[in-house]
């Protein structure tokens, strides 16, 4: 029943899915939060609301100019349902725009399958990740992902492999002259290093969220059933479909290594899953299955939310 409804794409999808999102993130940093209502304040999570919703188009744009679902609405469903079983993670700004910029550089590194202005494509790539750096240092490790692009669509002209290198080169220019030009000094760049310690994985990070972290574990083992039987048989889009994958496993990772609050970097991994999973409804046969999983992210993300609600009122 809920494949059916979303088995091809409407406008009217797309607009349920901008007030989930819209309702999600007002409840959890506003109403959550519980911080005073002003015009600053409104000003800026109305921002950071925007930086949401443009993630969530960047998802749609992704998917459809690379053709890595058919023309359904999948994708931006397991986005929604993804979001809301884990609306903790909506919290931290600096993840926020840190997984845009992830998400601006996925979508270069995807579009290099057209093998057309590679050179740019590299470049701009290189550039959004490390400008996601600066928002989390751990963000460094997606220059996995512009890795596999080169070894994928550009490994013949060596030249390419130092283009990355030019758009982290640009990114610190740009640094050094503003903070010349605003504070007088020169930037310290250690900052924007990632730091490992122990201590950033702790028992909060473990146990706060458990159950949806287990449940995010089961929709792993989807997505691994779906490597198995779908992207074999869909060679044309491998690569587009390995890079996800490794987008996923890097998000877990940073999810796990960020300084910030526990599972704050599990945004990270939503976008790439949304469309593994998507691939999964829509090449699984059953269709109980995939109603199955709907229907059980469903009603974690309630529960979720009843739970939220109850903490509230105590």
């Amino acid at each position: 029943m809920i494949t059916s409804f979303f088995k091809t794409s409407k406008p009217i999808h797309y607009i349920i899915f901008i007030i989930i999102l819209t309702a999600v993130f007002a409840f959890q940093r506003i109403i959550w939060s519980n911080d005073a209502i002003n015009v600053t304040n409104i000003l800026i999570e109305t921002a950071y609301l925007l930086v949401v919703l443009v993630s969530f188009v960047i998802l749609i744009f992704i998917v459809t100019k690379n053709k890595l679902t058919h023309n359904n609405s999948y994708a931006a469903l397991y986005f929604c349902l993804f979001v809301s079983l884990m609306p903790i993670s909506l919290e931290v700004n600096s993840i926020l725009v840190s997984n845009l910029f992830i998400l601006l550089s996925l979508r270069r590194i995807i579009s290099l399958k057209t093998r057309t202005n590679i050179k740019k494509k590299l470049f701009d790539a290189s550039m959004w990740i490390c400008l996601a750096t600066i928002f989390e240092p751990w963000a460094i490790l997606f220059f996995g992902l512009l890795s596999m692009g080169i070894l994928f669509y550009s490994l013949t002209q060596i030249k390419n492999i130092l283009i990355p290198f030019f758009g982290v080169l640009t990114v610190g220019i740009l640094i050094t002259c503003f903070q010349l030009l605003t504070v007088g000094y020169f930037p310290n760049y250690a900052k924007y290093l990632p730091v490992f310690s122990v201590d950033l994985i702790t028992e909060e990070a473990l146990l706060s969220q458990g159950a949806s972290l287990l449940f995010l574990a089961i929709i792993l083992v989807v997505i691994l059933i779906f490597v198995v039987k779908g992207v074999l048989k869909n060679r044309k889009n491998n690569p587009s479909f390995l890079v996800l994958i490794s987008t996923v496993f890097i998000g877990i990772a940073v999810s796990f290594l960020s300084a910030q609050m526990p599972t704050g970097g599990y945004l990270f991994a939503v976008v790439p899953s949304a469309v593994l999973v998507a691939n999964f409804s829509e090449t699984t046969k059953p269709s109980w299955l995939s109603e199955l999983v709907i229907g059980a992210l469903l009603l974690a993300g309630v529960f979720q939310f009843g739970c939220n609600i109850s903490s509230l009122l105590n």
